[in-house]
């Protein structure tokens, strides 16, 4: 069945550099009219008043293929020199490799999530890609110091594969969304986990130690000893967002907005909702947050929905209780759906979800491509006493931010106290926020 093999991913690398396998001069700001290698983030942590943004870079495409990146920017958008090798870390995971599972070429590899640990090191995962001609992909994480340099306690390098399936196999697709750590030092990472044909995807569930091994005292029947991998509950589930429930963690993401409950030994929770998994038909969630009752909102969107005559794209938020039953305070069957007015058509894609101190709800989401920050009450209604009717657009002219990570796929946000930013349209924008004093971040989920 499924066999995880997990290890240190030092492939062909020569032996690492001094600073840490960071490739020389990857932030340096280019002189004008300097084409500029293709990036593209996928999301963002705050750290120390500063941003984390991570995904990948075409920096060195021809001798290592698309590389992992990480970069750290000043709080006023800048590149911060003092991180990595100018700014920036490209982490490349196998080397020029040949052979059955890389074929003649370099592996793609790519970061999608990144967590901030209370010492300031960072965790940082996503996948590196298993084969030239499929699209096989096994799990992918790297521990950095806060300076930016491997942390070479972790794994021994720094850096941890985690291949699904035989060795040399091409057979499963998988790629980690979350990364949930814990106060002793281990982590959980989520993602999910197909067979390479990708006409199945299930919730994968990885616990890892402190030093980058796999937690083997984490077991479920049918699954590899440190992994929970999910069964088939919908055609796609996807962990996009994960919370800690004391001992237990909840995932959920993907179709239906299912989520289920897992415990600390690795078993699936069968009191969770019905039969051990929640879920509200229709849609698919991106993003996950618990409320402050104790329960669970997950946000995404749902297709193809009749308003005036016409489809459209709705914004869908979906409240469950603690035990994942609905929460029918929050609406019916605990689910709303935006509908009117017409700014809040033809969402495609929900990037982002936070619950404010005060209960109101940030969601951050794709619309027609163009960023959109709604902010709702706490029981789903647009607060529309913020923005236009409870949203705020970007438009196309605003401040640029000098070298802002060029996303390319779908808006991404970070804001700290009054100021925002988003990376795909490279602008800052201040004065939106004027009463929020702690950070507020909104993370990239999608693929």
């Amino acid at each position: 069945m499924k066999q995880v093999r997990g290890g240190a991913c030092g492939g062909d690398d020569d032996t690492p550099s001094p600073d840490g396998g960071t490739q020389p001069d990857a932030g340096t700001p280019p002189d004008a009219g300097t084409k500029l290698p293709a990036e593209e983030g996928r999301a963002l942590a705050v750290a120390n008043g500063g941003l984390i943004v991570v995904g990948s870079t075409e920096a060195n495409l021809a001798t290592t293929g698309v590389d992992l990146l990480v970069r750290r920017y000043t709080a006023s958008g800048e590149v911060d020199t003092s991180f990595g090798t100018q700014g920036s870390v490209v982490l490349d995971f196998e080397g020029p490799a040949k052979g059955p599972i890389s074929g003649q070429r370099e592996q793609d590899d790519r970061a999608d999530t990144v967590a901030v640990l209370a010492d300031g090191s960072i965790l940082v995962a996503g996948f590196a890609r298993g084969g030239s001609k499929t699209d096989s992909r096994d799990f992918a994480v790297v521990k950095l110091q806060p300076n930016g340099q491997l942390d070479t306690g972790f794994n021994k390098t720094g850096k941890s594969r985690l291949h699904f399936g035989e060795e040399g196999s091409v057979n499963f697709v998988g790629t980690v969304r979350g990364i949930l750590p814990l106060p002793d030092g281990r982590f959980y990472v989520g993602g999910f986990l197909t067979k390479s044909d990708g006409l199945d995807e299930d919730f994968a569930l990885i616990r890892y130690n402190a030093d980058g091994s796999l937690d083997t005292t984490f077991k479920s029947a049918g699954s590899p000893s440190g992994s929970w991998i999910g069964g088939a509950y919908t055609d796609a589930e996807a962990v996009q967002g994960m919370v800690l429930q004391g001992s237990n963690v909840v995932l959920a993401g993907g179709d239906h907005f299912a989520a289920v409950r897992i415990t600390s030994s690795g078993s699936q929770d069968l009191s969770f909702g019905t039969s051990g998994i929640a879920k509200s038909e229709g849609g698919q969630a991106h993003a996950l947050v618990a409320r402050p009752n104790g329960g669970l909102l997950l946000a995404g969107e749902r297709q193809d929905v009749k308003v005036g005559g016409e489809a459209h794209g709705v914004l869908k938020l979906v409240a469950y209780t603690a035990d994942g039953k609905p929460d029918v305070t929050f609406g019916p069957a605990g689910v709303r759906e935006l509908t009117a007015p017409a700014g809040v058509l033809d969402v495609v894609d929900v990037s982002g979800l936070r619950i404010q101190a005060d209960g109101k709800i940030l969601v951050f989401a794709d619309v027609y491509a163009k960023p959109v920050l709604f902010r709702l009450l706490a029981n789903g209604d647009l607060d529309t006493s913020f923005g236009t009717d409870g949203m705020v657009r970007w438009p196309e002219t605003q401040l640029a931010v000098p070298r802002f990570i060029r996303s390319t796929t779908g808006p991404k946000l970070a804001i700290l106290g009054d100021r925002a930013f988003v990376t795909d349209a490279n602008v800052f924008s201040p004065g939106y926020f004027p009463s929020e004093n702690a950070s507020v971040l909104l993370k990239s989920t999608g693929l």
